[in-house]
């Protein structure tokens, strides 16, 4: 795996780093460069003037990714374009079966959950705003869900050295692993469409059954985002292939 930190959103990712501007010149680095020694390729936004909406580029780069890394501090919930990352980054682990990873940075989880302390001030700021209100109630159910995954609790007296290496130690093994199930997964539609190979060979399926199964088993060029989606569509293709076993009635196609 390439080592990557930048803003080029034309490639994929193993890793999403999300973090907010108060700890880009010291945890933050410091935790990228641990993660970059592992040599796993990490997604960073670089852009240090943020508009009031995240871009679809970086939208697009959280997708991207199998994994994130989401460092959340006492200034998370003050700012929208981080409630807005967070938002989305875990919409994906619903859709995309992202794996999500935070860091509470000198803060208490149970705040994040319950949303009080630091951020419930910032939401009760949030809430005199007009172009906030209707975010507001996503926005915390986002920090809710984020906050109930196990992650990392970083205090003031802690080594932080120790902690980010740590703490990247446990990303890269967590990308490997995930890499092993897509490759699992790939091994696996090659078996699926073997099996179709040789039904199409003993006229033990229909046309249309064939069609459907040749279109799931396109996902078998799969990147590591579509691995919850590949062992759902396995088993699709195992039940309309014991389906096709008691097809006589064959019109075959063409293999391409």
């Amino acid at each position: 795996m390439a080592t990557t930190a930048t803003n080029n959103t034309d490639e994929n990712y193993d890793v999403f780093l999300s973090f907010g501007g108060d700890t880009r010149y010291n945890f933050s680095s410091h935790l990228l460069g641990a993660i970059k020694r592992q040599h796993v390729n990490t997604y960073v936004d670089f852009n240090l003037e943020r508009g009031s909406e995240i871009s679809s580029a970086l939208v697009s780069a959280i997708r991207k990714a199998p994994v994130a890394v989401v460092i959340l501090t006492d200034h998370t919930a003050s700012s929208k374009w981080c409630l807005d990352e967070a938002t989305e980054i875990m919409e994906c682990k619903r859709t995309r079966n992202q794996i999500v990873l935070p860091i509470f940075y000198h803060l208490d989880p149970s705040d994040v959950r319950n949303q009080s302390g630091c951020y419930g001030v910032a939401f009760e700021e949030h809430m005199k705003k007009e172009d906030c209100i209707e975010k507001v109630p996503t926005w915390r159910e986002a920090l809710k869900q984020m906050a109930n995954l196990s992650g990392w609790h970083c205090v003031a007296n802690m080594n932080e050295y120790e902690l980010v290496e740590n703490i990247a130690e446990d990303v890269r093994k967590i990308v490997h692993s995930n890499c092993l199930n897509v490759n699992r997964a790939k091994d696996e539609f090659e078996r699926q469409k073997d099996m179709l190979r040789q039904l199409y060979k003993k006229n033990q399926i229909t046309s249309d059954q064939t069609l459907q199964v040749w279109e799931m088993a396109k996902i078998a060029n799969l990147t590591n985002r579509d691995i919850g989606k590949a062992s759902k569509l396995s088993e699709e293709i195992k039940k309309v292939i014991e389906e096709g076993k008691t097809s006589r009635k064959v019109m075959l196609v063409q293999n391409k």
